[in-house]
């Protein structure tokens, strides 16, 4: 189940306005009470008790009646403190009301729930930036149920992901602290989509230095910055603008084929997929090659691509032996798929 959290990246998971109202509010509310007791205890001369008792039945408008009688004084300060004091005593309550509306009680009260949630999650992804591609690349985590937190320090961004349903946090993600509050530790990949190549480079860079395994993909709007970006840690680099021009030409030259990746692949109505499959120790794959292992038979999958000694083979051909730790790139249905994982001992990565 989707859950909507929000969080502040260096701070807490208040905002710094948020604290300071909160504690000028509290300020106010204690400043009425000993100066409704004050003034009880000079006109009245009545003890501190029944005086701040009269002081809050007051500022609460209940309506008790006095403890004691009043005297001329008495009532005139009553009247001023009801005037003064009750009016500023219900701004107070409602200007309390309206942060907690706006700052969202999940996000004041869930930073327990959300430390809890992602403490829990393992072999997750990170998605830096919720702009178009970070959304984008959201949106096919969520339909593919893969487990993942968002990292975005634009509140409007943040909003957006919140209404979408998904986890998020709000700072800068290049920041440890927020690194680690999304678990990073633990994660196995981390999406660096910001716009700001810079900012994706020291991202990738911090997410090296505290996770040794996590994958590393950066979105890279000038081709001078990809270099860097390896340098920092980045297992691939994507343009968007170089991914735009490649399909735009494809799509002109080998229309069909454009088809059959946009409507087959990418959309709900086709239950056609491609995944990537680890062959496990012991499985019934590892040590019989491709023809042995009927896996279109046994399966329905079609075996497309493996990588084998970190040497990418594509077509493979019958003779090709499995081995553990390789990976096999294959297309069918979710059902299919499932079972080719099930003769390779692992899951769809």
């Amino acid at each position: 189940m989707a859950r909507t959290l929000r969080a502040l990246g260096k701070e807490n998971i208040l905002t710094s306005d948020v604290h300071r109202r909160l504690f000028l509010h509290l300020l106010r509310i204690v400043a009425l009470m000993v100066g409704g007791t004050v003034g009880y205890m000079v006109f009245q001369h009545w003890n501190w008790l029944d005086s701040l008792f009269m002081t809050v039945t007051t500022l609460t408008t209940v309506g008790y009646g006095e403890v004691h009688a009043l005297s001329v004084a008495g009532r005139i300060y009553t009247i001023v403190f009801i005037l003064c004091g009750v009016g500023l005593f219900l701004y107070i309550v409602s200007d309390i009301v309206e942060i907690f509306l706006e700052a969202n009680p999940t996000a004041i009260f869930g930073l327990r729930q959300m430390k809890k949630h992602i403490s829990q999650l393992s072999e997750h992804q990170i998605v830096c930036g919720f702009g178009r591609t970070g959304a984008e690349v959201c949106k096919h985590f969520h339909s593919t149920h893969v487990s993942f937190v968002v990292i975005d320090e634009d509140p409007a961004q943040v909003k957006k992901a919140e209404q979408a349903g998904f986890l998020v946090l709000e700072g800068d993600a290049s920041a440890d602290e927020l690194l680690k509050a999304a678990g990073i530790e633990k994660a196995s990949g981390i999406i660096c989509a910001l716009p700001d190549d810079t900012a994706n480079t020291f991202i990738a860079l911090s997410a090296r230095a505290m996770n040794e395994k996590i994958t590393i993909v950066c979105r890279s709007a000038n081709p001078g910055a990809e270099a860097k970006m390896r340098l920092a840690g980045a297992h691939m680099v994507i343009s968007p603008f170089v991914i735009c021009g490649r399909r735009m030409a494809t799509a002109v030259t080998h229309p069909l084929v454009t088809e059959f990746l946009d409507v087959v692949m990418h959309t709900p109505g086709y239950d056609l997929r491609m995944e990537q499959i680890g062959i496990a120790g012991g499985s019934a794959l590892a040590g019989s090659n491709l023809g042995d292992a009927a896996i279109r038979k046994l399966s329905g999958a079609m075996v497309l691509a493996l990588t084998q000694d970190g040497k990418l083979i594509t077509n493979p051909s019958t003779e090709m032996v499995f081995q553990e730790g390789d990976v096999l790139i294959a297309l069918g249905t979710e059902e299919q798929l499932r079972k080719l994982a099930d003769l390779a001992g692992a899951r769809p990565n």
